[in-house]
């Protein structure tokens, strides 16, 4: 199917393009400016799109004409007249999405769940309504008019706020505090659907002693700036790669570490271990892991099927799962959790089924469902042709599935997120029983505090004591570019963290002259 989608002031090819995609999804689409409208060939469905601006509004007007179809419509958002470009572009852009996602909706006769939402924090949106002091009404309101975002994922999101102001009671105010993230750039293998730090355990072998003693150094650094600011820190997060690629003596080492550079350990919220590989989840670890305080650990299958984990590059078979899992209930963890994927590579409902039923076999903690994503330098993005891609029709059903599934073992929506080119437009959505829900997840997710990134390609996220974003920080990603510069690493680090710290301070300050 061919789609010509002609604009006239709206400059925005990249969104218009991708809702496209939304509805058709194997639909050859162009996006051509009126000045080019004569030079557009011929199409099975050609769309109309203007955008004006009025004195204190803006305004979208669309016509769409298929064979069978012409429809029209038409949005408009409020806009001061005073209003700065970006502000004007943001309700531009929403007014035109909004007019396009009726008119091709009316047309298909489906919906997108997330509406006209690009974003990948949809719970922020939220969030700032809830400070603001909207009642749930006028939120309801606002998410499914602006944003047409369906009911049941408004239900969702009103339900996941509820559960994280009951989890984080002060998630409005943690600002005064950070979190710390602890990446450890190795796997055994690189999964094809992964883009985070995967370097080979040749590498590892190579340069895990220095890696290690660069680490170290950023802790050192940390540790003393945490101390001069008297910052305190709410969660601690080991990630990946796979931490657990470290072995049981140089996980030690990490932890000595820890527990010496990182102030008052004895008041964080929480300790968490991303041991995702199973392959790498060995007695040792686990003593180890157990030994040092470790609270959460995450024992991640993505799939119970054999044929799929081959395909996808995971070094683990199923019944490999099941052993591990025992490795870390049998030390006396009681906080375990399970990522799944939807959508994989193959995939049917009944393979997603028996996942679930091998997952609930093992009755984890907490079970994180995520629909697979292209993201850009995933292998299954970049040689697309190789993997038999499942449906989005299929892969809804798949995400309906699991989250009754999720419900049923006793779990509760905690958090959700969403990413660009995710399949079916869905989400990722982390599911607990009651008091097992991740303190960091929902602190990362929310941005509501700086994230502060040590080690191979981890990012510090930088926020402000009044909750204004001052900007990212990210280590390089290759353990002996992390290693060569951690020298520079560092010194840019420090002016940016106490950028951010004084803000902290001198809001304590304040507070502390109003007493």
């Amino acid at each position: 199917m061919n789609i010509t989608v002609i604009t006239d002031g709206c400059p925005f090819d990249r969104e218009i393009e991708r809702l496209c995609g939304l509805f058709y999804e194997e639909a050859d689409i162009r996006v051509v400016d009126v000045t080019n409208a004569d030079t557009a060939p011929a199409s099975d469905l050609r769309i109309e799109l203007r955008l004006k601006r009025e004195d204190n509004r803006v305004l979208s007007y669309g016509e769409l004409v298929a064979q069978d179809h012409r429809e029209t419509a038409s949005h408009a958002k409020d806009v001061a007249p005073d209003a700065d470009a970006v502000t004007v572009r943001k309700r531009g852009k929403q007014t035109v999405l909004h007019v396009l996602h009726q008119l091709l909706e009316v047309v298909t006769n489906e919906h997108q769940p997330w509406g006209i939402l690009t974003g990948v924090r949809p719970l922020k949106l939220v969030h700032r309504m809830v400070e603001r002091g909207l009642t749930e009404t006028e939120i309801r309101k606002r998410l499914s008019e602006e944003y047409l975002i369906s009911p049941e994922r408004v239900d969702l999101l009103l339900e996941i706020v509820g559960v994280q102001q009951q989890v984080v009671p002060d998630l409005y105010h943690l600002d005064r505090a950070v979190s710390i993230y602890v990446g450890i750039p190795f796997c055994p293998t690189h999964c094809a659907y992964c883009t985070f730090p995967a370097y080979s355990m040749t590498d590892k072998a190579t340069y895990v002693d220095d890696f290690l003693h660069a680490m170290e150094r950023e802790f050192v650094h940390l540790g003393h700036l945490l101390r001069e600011y008297q910052i305190p820190v709410t969660s601690l997060y080991i990630g990946g790669g796979t931490p657990t690629s470290l072995r049981a003596h140089e996980l030690q080492r990490l932890f000595e570490i820890i527990y010496r550079e990182v102030p008052n350990p004895g008041s964080w919220r929480e300790f968490t271990v991303e041991a995702g590989r199973p392959d790498t989840i060995t007695p040792d670890r686990v003593r180890v892991m157990k030994q040092y305080g470790v609270g959460r650990i995450s024992v991640n299958p993505q799939t119970f099927k054999a044929s799929t984990l081959k395909e996808i590059g995971r070094g683990h078979t199923p019944d490999m799962v099941d052993h591990r899992f025992q490795y870390v209930r049998d030390a006396g963890f009681d906080n375990i959790n399970m990522d799944m994927i939807l959508g994989l590579p193959g995939e049917t409902l009944d393979d997603v089924r028996y996942t679930m039923e091998r997952i609930e076999r093992l009755n984890p903690d907490s079970v994180t469902v995520h629909t697979m994503s292209f993201k850009r330098s995933a292998v299954v993005n970049q040689e697309r042709e190789r993997f038999r891609i499942p449906h989005t029709a299929l892969v809804r059903q798949m995400m309906q599935e699991a989250a009754a599934w999720a419900r049923g073992l006793g779990h509760h929506p905690y958090y959700v997120y969403r990413q660009k080119d995710i399949l079916g437009n869905l989400e990722n959505v982390g599911y607990a029983k009651p008091g097992k829900e991740s303190v960091y997840n929902i602190c990362i997710m929310e941005e509501r505090q700086t994230i502060v990134g040590i080690g191979g390609g981890a990012v510090t996220k930088l926020i402000a004591a009044d909750g204004v974003h001052m900007g990212r920080f990210a280590n390089p990603r290759e353990p002996k570019a992390f290693i060569d510069t951690i020298d520079q690493v560092m010194d840019k680090k420090d002016q940016r963290l106490r950028a951010v710290f004084d803000t902290i301070a001198n809001r304590r300050n304040m507070s502390s002259a109003m007493l």
